[in-house]
């Protein structure tokens, strides 16, 4: 994928951000495809399903979050490269998953960013039926202890849930500077449930052999019943230690080692994680489809001829 050219456009945008180039930054592997979203999605069971692949390496560490500016552009060209040292020559495909980057306009400048970095990067986007999608990006937020307003308020009035299911309005930004071929988006109904398909696409997009099946292909990843597990506390320590851990994994093990401790000293209460699932009412899902319904028709121009738009008319 022209590495030469990703290599000169990495320099010359870490001129642009104020970081001297040097001999050491224009060395290492940099990723050449990326996972971009969109959150509560099945972007975790993606990411595992796609570590599996004996030609893929995915960084250890799932939302990297480096191509953001209020997250972690600000540690350099040289960690970014760190997340993929475990890359062996076998690895054909390289790459990381961050679903902050699909969240414009809360994070903006993503897909510039990324264009000059990766410019030979291949983009997967996974989309869900967007009210579904807002519904579980609620109660994730609720459960460790982010949102405290009533569903039917908050979703209206916090611009973040509605803007994330703006599937079409996430692709426009990316195809100002990436060409259409370089984007793969799919839905996570067929994810869920065509697992092997979906999965056989992904592998042709990214060029490895199609016929590989992970052995974790019939697990669904990280949902929102074992979020429910972890109390805000938990979460918070959670997302303190992965700043300072490469791999995720051993962030999520060192907290559920904690857990029975916070328990004791009282910050966790029995039962204090455990919500009602949420329902849409008819009446807000009717302005959310309001809200929706021009961006689910842009959609269109991007998915099968079979895509029926959720019953979003």
């Amino acid at each position: 994928m022209r590495e030469h050219r990703s290599l000169q456009a990495n320099a010359s945008l870490e001129t642009h951000e104020g970081r001297p180039t040097s001999p050491r930054s224009l060395r290492g592997r940099l990723p050449n495809f990326l996972v971009i979203g969109a959150m509560k999605s099945g972007t975790t069971s993606l990411f595992q399903y796609l570590r599996s692949h004996p030609a893929v390496f995915m960084s250890p560490l799932k939302e990297v979050d480096f191509f953001v500016e209020e997250r972690n552009l600000g540690k350099g060209l040289d960690w970014y490269r760190k997340q993929f040292d475990g890359a062996g020559p076998e690895a054909t495909a390289v790459g990381e998953a961050s679903t902050s980057y699909t969240k414009y306009p809360e994070y903006r400048g993503v897909p510039q960013r990324i264009a000059t970095w990766l410019p030979d990067a291949r983009l997967i986007y996974v989309v869900r039926d967007p009210i579904e999608r807002i519904r579980s990006h609620y109660q994730h937020r609720a459960l460790i202890g982010e949102e405290h307003a009533p569903f039917d308020v908050a979703v209206l009035r916090d611009p973040r849930y509605v803007d994330c299911s703006r599937f079409a309005l996430q692709i426009e930004q990316y195809l100002q500077h990436f060409s259409r071929e370089n984007l793969l988006v799919f839905t996570a109904e067929e994810l869920r449930f065509s697992r092997a398909t979906a999965m056989r696409r992904v592998y042709r997009f990214l060029e490895v052999a199609d016929q590989h099946v992970p052995q974790t292909l019939n697990t669904e990843f990280y949902t929102t019943e074992e979020h429910a597990a972890y109390p805000p506390m938990a979460w918070w320590l959670r997302r303190m230690v992965k700043k300072h851990l490469p791999d995720g994994r051993r962030a999520k093990k060192l907290v559920d080692r904690i857990q029975p401790s916070l328990a004791r000293l009282g910050l966790q209460k029995k039962g204090s994680t455990q919500r009602a699932p949420v329902v849409v009412s008819e009446s807000v899902r009717g302005r959310l489809e309001d809200l929706l319904r021009d961006d689910v028709g842009r959609l269109r121009a991007y998915m099968p001829d079979d895509f029926d738009g959720w019953g979003i008319a």
